[in-house]
């Protein structure tokens, strides 16, 4: 092409190149080539053609045809480099799925040995290990079959048994024994009814009328209560009797007068252990409110439970021998009347009163004077303590109460309560202490229930609480 003349076979149709077998991308190479090119060659070849009919006359033509072969032969040569580089990318990404796919066979190859030596026996084990599972079940299932289902059976048949039985005592029960407990109960009833207009009978009629005929013998007894127990104290206490007589008569005293002396005060008094673990309840109350003073102090329990705890307190009692006793213990005890002693304290110059089974002792204005006078000597937050036999109990207030001759006449916690705020006392509490014994409870174990219930009534009702306390502060 450089020398200027026109190839000898330019006017040939130039052939495809032939077929090799280097490879089928060799081949995409070339078809491809071909396919770019196609137009390019059947141009050349019309131009070819053209050029060899004027090529004599058209020298300059050529030359421009020439170059301009030449450009296209250059450019055709650029893009068969191009699709080298093309191929050669090609090529590589080839490779590089051809190295992924190989790696992912490795693994896949790996994974296959592990299950094939690892998983699939261990998969056997588990499948023998179910398959002495499944013989141990059968043979459990053979056991209940055999055994335990006919022993259940058996048992159902006697739980059947034991059902009609349990039916047949319903009914006893039903037809039997609960008209028998309700007539019973009737008769429970019939005999509360007389109980109770026997306790009418006895409030409305017959105690008004021993009242009154006893309030002078009660006097005459209180006096000579008086002095038999000042003798007692003495007697307790080993001291020789203080009377008008010859010291050789007094010496000949009935032994039988002493040795009796102790059940005496234990009659009237009750027990001095019991007495103070009574009043322990008291110091808990009063903690706090010194100085206290105790009303009708006695034998100086409390006294001496609250010197015990720390506290403050003096007491006073009208009984000569009650002061003597209590001041033979070390006791702060004064010989007077106690409404006397609160109207003679300065105005709010008590933090604590207390009246245990004293208020009882004395009249309806007697009483309700000692609680005004105590609610003038409290300080504010002060506290007031009485307590008394409860009469809501009958056993209490138609027979108990009235074994102390000096006692002149039960007082409700409710007329107390009254009383206690009228004179501008706060109620705190009105309690109900001192249980009976349990044994001696009307309820039992094992009764049917209506008549537990009755008997819980009447239990209530004739064996309440012993006594009542009141717990009053000063606002």
């Amino acid at each position: 092409m450089s020398d200027g003349q026109p190839p000898s076979d330019a006017a040939r149709t130039p052939s495809r190149p032939e077929a090799k077998p280097q490879g089928w991308l060799a081949r995409l190479v070339r078809g491809a080539a071909y396919f770019f090119l196609r137009r390019d060659f059947h141009r050349l070849e019309a131009e070819n053609a053209a050029l060899g009919q004027a090529l004599e006359g058209q020298s300059g033509e050529l030359q421009e045809l020439r170059e301009h072969l030449e450009t296209r032969a250059n450019d055709s040569a650029a893009a068969l480099d191009d699709l080298r580089q093309a191929y050669i990318a090609t090529r590589t990404e080839f490779e590089e799925v051809r190295d992924r796919l190989a790696s992912i066979a490795g693994v896949l190859q790996g994974e296959l040995e592990s299950l094939r030596d690892t998983r699939v026996p261990r998969v056997e084990g588990d499948l023998s290990l179910l398959q002495k599972a499944a013989g141990v079940l059968e043979s459990e299932l053979e056991s209940l079959r055999d055994t335990r289902v006919p022993r259940v059976e058996r048992n159902l048949g006697l739980m059947q048994k034991s059902a009609e039985a349990l039916q047949a005592e319903i009914l006893s029960v039903r037809d039997v024994r609960v008209p028998r407990a309700e007539a019973d109960i009737a008769s429970l009833q019939r005999a509360l009814e007389s109980v109770q207009a026997v306790a009418e009978e006895l409030r409305d009629g017959r105690l008004p009328a021993l009242s009154g005929r006893t309030d002078a013998l009660v006097e005459r007894l209180h006096e000579d209560l008086t002095e038999v127990t000042g003798l007692v104290e003495r007697l307790v206490q080993h001291e020789p009797l203080r009377i008008g007589i010859a010291q050789e008569i007094e010496a000949r005293i009935p032994e039988a007068v002493a040795a009796a002396s102790t059940r005496f005060a234990q009659t009237f008094r009750g027990d001095r252990a019991e007495i103070l673990g009574r009043a322990e309840e008291h110091v808990r109350a009063l903690a706090g409110n010194s100085p206290v003073m105790d009303l009708g102090c006695g034998r100086g329990e409390l006294l001496e439970a609250l010197r015990n705890a720390g506290i403050e307190a003096r007491g006073v009692d009208s009984d000569p021998a009650m002061v003597a006793g209590c001041r033979r213990l070390g006791l702060a005890v004064e010989e007077r009347d106690a409404v006397g002693a609160l109207q003679s304290s300065q105005p709010g110059s008590l933090g604590g009163v207390t009246a245990i089974h004293l208020v009882e002792h004395l009249p309806a204005a007697g009483w309700m004077t000692l609680v005004e006078a105590a609610a003038a000597a409290l300080r504010p937050g002060g506290v007031l303590l009485v307590e008394s036999p409860n009469p809501e109990s009958l056993r209490v207030g138609a027979g108990l109460f009235w074994t102390d001759p000096t006692h002149r006449a039960p007082i409700h916690p409710d007329a107390m309560a009254f009383v206690a705020k009228a004179v501008g006392l706060e109620v705190v509490e009105v309690r109900r202490v001192h249980p009976f014994p349990p044994e001696q409870a009307l309820v039992r174990p094992g009764q049917p229930e209506p008549l537990r219930e009755l008997a819980s009534k009447l239990d209530a009702w004739l064996s309440g609480p012993r006594d009542f306390l009141l717990v009053a502060r000063k606002p």
